[in-house]
């Protein structure tokens, strides 16, 4: 386990794994008990998230006597987001989500300073200050600080037992709390919205969905998928109401169901709002650093300040903050590529996303809702199994692709979007389920 000797005050405890999986309490340095002399080139990551953590694997695959420093205002060691359910439904204890235990870190030697929040960025000078007022200097910095939920400025929100669910305290915290209520209302249809209304299903916990777009996950399904869905999740006792509008969060100091804009009002003491987040830019704003909705990065990841770079939920490329995981993962490798002076290029991500619900399964990659005729659909369904399969053709090539309910031959798809090859002759039996893929790629 990694133990590093510093002073009480500066030390920073958390709960890690250790091999045969028993928690044992670790402690980790602050940046002032560090000696920063004996390394090569130093990189500070701030956001221990997966754009983070995939950055500086990447940069220690690369370079071995990098100085790599990852901080991060949360107590935990990185976990991927969308596994909080499992903690919010009672399935896994915190550590137990960790990607990586914490030998791993010392085994790459990544420093991982855990509850240092960075309050500011001096560009100029390239250095760093945390919250407890340690300094740290950097040749190239990377933002990958990630977002916040966003609450809707509803009436009500401010009463208690409303919830967003961003980190495993949030996840705690719905958790205990959900154990006093069995009615519970999820304000938005999203991705996360859905999982998070399945994991409180699975706590026995009468659940509503209330989506203000007309059918569920408008960006990634059309009219006939999303209505296949949302007969899936009325099966589970997950109501969904769509094309409506919270009006206002009703109780009066604690919560006690909301009210929709056509007058109706739904019971629920526990309000969990799925509403969408918002990339964490102030501190980039306030070192001078140029922000739009996410800090601006340009084609080699690179912000308006030549030493520091972003990538994640924090980055907007061509007007574009993807805020899911495979986005992140690509920028971070092409950030940390271009930190060590590599020129690689960004040139965007195609939307992919996934959905799973207990046997609900679901992939949407690329454009699904084409309003161009030149495109050509072609579609599958089996509504009694509840499966529906449609790809996007442009000119003989795959753009975009739904698979609800069979993930079969996914892969292959992502690859034939990839590699843009014409599949024109095999559009009647390419969503065949014994269509063998490897005829056509390469």
């Amino acid at each position: 386990m990694l133990n590093i000797e510093c002073s009480q005050q500066s030390r920073h405890e958390f709960i890690g794994l250790c091999e045969n999986g028993c928690k044992q309490a670790v402690s980790l340095p602050n940046f002032n008990d560090v000696d920063h002399e004996a390394l090569g080139m130093k990189v500070v990551i701030i956001g221990c998230g997966v754009a983070g953590v995939t950055a500086a694997m990447s940069i220690r695959k690369s370079m071995a006597d990098a100085e790599i420093s990852i901080c991060t205002d949360e107590p935990y060691l990185y976990y991927p987001r969308p596994r909080l359910y499992e903690v919010m439904s009672g399935g896994k204890r915190p550590e137990e989500i960790y990607t990586h235990p914490s030998q791993f870190y010392e085994s790459q030697m990544i420093r991982v300073f855990l509850n240092t929040k960075v309050t500011k960025i001096d560009a100029e000078n390239r250095r760093l200050q945390t919250k407890d007022g340690a300094e740290v200097d950097y040749d190239k910095l990377l933002l990958a600080n990630g977002a916040y939920p966003f609450r809707p400025p509803l009436q009500g929100v401010e009463k208690k037992g409303v919830f967003t669910l961003r980190t495993i305290f949030d996840a705690l915290e719905i958790k205990e709390y959900a154990e006093k209520t069995n009615e519970v209302i999820v304000v938005g249809g999203g991705l996360l919205g859905l999982e998070f209304a399945a994991s409180l299903r699975k706590l026995g916990k009468e659940v509503d969905v209330v989506e203000i777009n007309s059918r569920l996950l408008p960006n990634q399904l059309d009219q006939e998928s999303a209505a296949i869905l949302k007969d899936k999740l009325e099966a589970l006792s997950i109501h969904p109401f769509l094309g409506i509008k919270t009006k206002e969060i009703l109780g009066k100091d604690t919560v006690s169901g909301i009210l929709l804009d056509d007058g109706r009002v739904l019971p629920g003491s526990l309000i969990l709002i799925a509403a969408g987040i918002r990339p964490n830019t102030s501190l980039a704003a306030e070192a001078g650093i140029k922000t739009n909705r996410g800090v601006m990065i340009d084609q080699h990841l690179q912000t308006s300040d030549n030493d520091v770079y972003a990538a994640g939920d924090i980055a907007e490329f061509n007007g574009n903050v993807y805020g899911i995981i495979p986005p992140a993962i690509e920028q971070a490798k092409i950030a940390s590529a271009n930190i060590l002076g590599q020129n690689q290029i960004y040139k965007g991500t195609v939307h992919t996303t996934t959905l799973k619900i207990a046997d609900i399964t679901l992939i949407s990659m690329g454009m699904v809702n084409p309003e161009d005729r030149r495109y050509n659909e072609i579609k599958k369904t089996n509504k009694q199994e509840g499966i529906y399969k449609k790809i996007v053709l442009d000119q003989g090539k795959i753009v975009g692709a739904i698979l609800l309910g069979d993930r079969k031959g996914s892969a292959a798809i992502n690859r034939l979007m990839d590699q843009q090859i014409d599949v024109t002759k095999y559009e009647e039996s390419i969503l065949e389920d014994n269509f063998d893929y490897r005829k056509i790629l390469n």
